[in-house]
């Protein structure tokens, strides 16, 4: 059960105003999330965990222990088969670690782990959604080699409106008809008092370490952009790819031995890159269980505007091949870190000005 925790506040972005109200919460809000403004003409602001080590450094043990905690509200009875979702980009790290936790916890063998992804493979469609209002719109999920599934665990960072959840489950159910329960794993859950659920195909809950509202009103007209809907529809293409996620996995990952990895004689940051996210955690977990200071950051596809939760912006091509800008927020150069950037995508498509600006060392899990 969450705890009760009520709480009103007011957030002024320059895209607009949040007013958000907490009504209950496991974790304090200031400890999940928090807020900046998108250059996004669909939705002015950007809610930004403090645990999933995307945009702001977050240390590994606090990302084990909100996905240790959320994957602990799953029910363990759930009718198995269980799939496990994550969604690109941002929850692939979180899915794949309540994966874990979950089959840990429950001893059960039949919990699988699968993620949504913008990169096309050589591999059949199980199917394909749309998330609105993201700067990457487009999900591709690929059908795995797996029992079909009697459950569903979707994992986001946050709910807001239900869109993109039902636009996903509507998909899946389609293709897996033999689903009877969805369970919805989410750190913030700020869709109290719409009607989401009842849009569901299949009856589904809801877990998460807050709960409550946010009411957001635009401020000055945003145009339509052609270009942001250009990198909405953009898809990478992988020239190798090894199955971490997007294939379907039963047991977790095991990071493979890094032999790369140069001597750590200072604090350290891991920076994922895109949606190579978890073995950077489990990278970042083993320095810090060998003593060493590490944070863990992650590039993104989402453009956001400096300021609030976004101290700092660098911007650079996308290391799989889509055309579209990435970004990395909250990473000084100045701040004394070694920089480690994990990929999946051979060090040949990383941008030589990301990699200067963090005098950063490439780490590669390519195929």
């Amino acid at each position: 059960m969450l705890s009760i925790a009520e709480e009103t506040r007011t957030v002024e972005l320059p895209t607009g105003r949040l007013d958000i109200a907490v009504e209950e919460a496991a974790w304090p809000l200031d400890r999940l999330c928090a807020f900046a403004a998108r250059e996004n003409p669909r939705r002015g602001f950007l809610v930004v965990s403090r645990v999933l080590g995307r945009h702001l450094p977050t240390p590994p043990h606090l990302i084990r222990e909100s996905a240790r905690d959320l994957a602990a509200r799953i029910p363990a009875d759930l009718p198995g088969p269980v799939m496990v979702i994550g969604l690109a980009e941002t929850a692939v790290c979180l899915g794949q670690t309540v994966h874990e936790e979950l089959r840990a916890a429950t001893g059960r063998d039949d919990v699988f782990f699968l993620h949504s992804t913008r990169q096309q493979l050589d591999h059949p469609l199980l199917c394909r959604f749309e998330e609105p209002h993201s700067h990457a719109s487009a999900h591709l999920i690929y059908r795995p080699d797996l029992p079909e599934p009697r459950s569903l665990v979707i994992v986001d960072d946050e709910i807001s409106t239900g869109t993109t959840l039902c636009n996903l489950a509507e998909a899946l159910v389609a293709a897996w008809p033999r689903v009877e329960e969805i369970v919805v794993a989410t750190l913030t859950d700020w869709s109290r008092g719409r009607d989401w659920r009842a849009r569901m195909p299949r009856p589904t809950a809801v877990a998460a370490l807050l709960g409550g509202r946010l009411a957001w009103t635009q401020g000055a007209d945003v145009a339509a952009d052609a270009g942001f809907d250009r990198a909405a529809a953009s898809l990478g293409r992988m020239r190798s790819h090894r199955n971490f996620g997007r294939l379907g996995i039963a047991a977790p990952v095991a990071p493979p031995p890094v032999s790369a990895v140069p001597e750590i004689t200072g604090p350290v940051r891991v920076l994922g890159t895109g949606e190579f996210t978890y073995l950077p955690f489990r990278l970042a977990e083993r320095l810090a269980g060998e003593g060493h200071d590490v944070v863990v950051q992650a590039t993104s596809r989402s453009p956001a505007r400096i300021g609030l939760a976004m101290a700092s912006k660098l911007r650079f091509s996308d290391n799989y091949g889509t055309g579209v800008p990435n970004y990395l927020y909250n990473a000084d150069p100045a701040d004394g870190r070694m920089t480690l950037i994990a990929h999946e995508t051979g060090a040949d498509t990383l941008d030589p000005a990301l990699i200067a600006a963090l005098d950063a060392t490439p780490i590669g899990w390519s195929a």
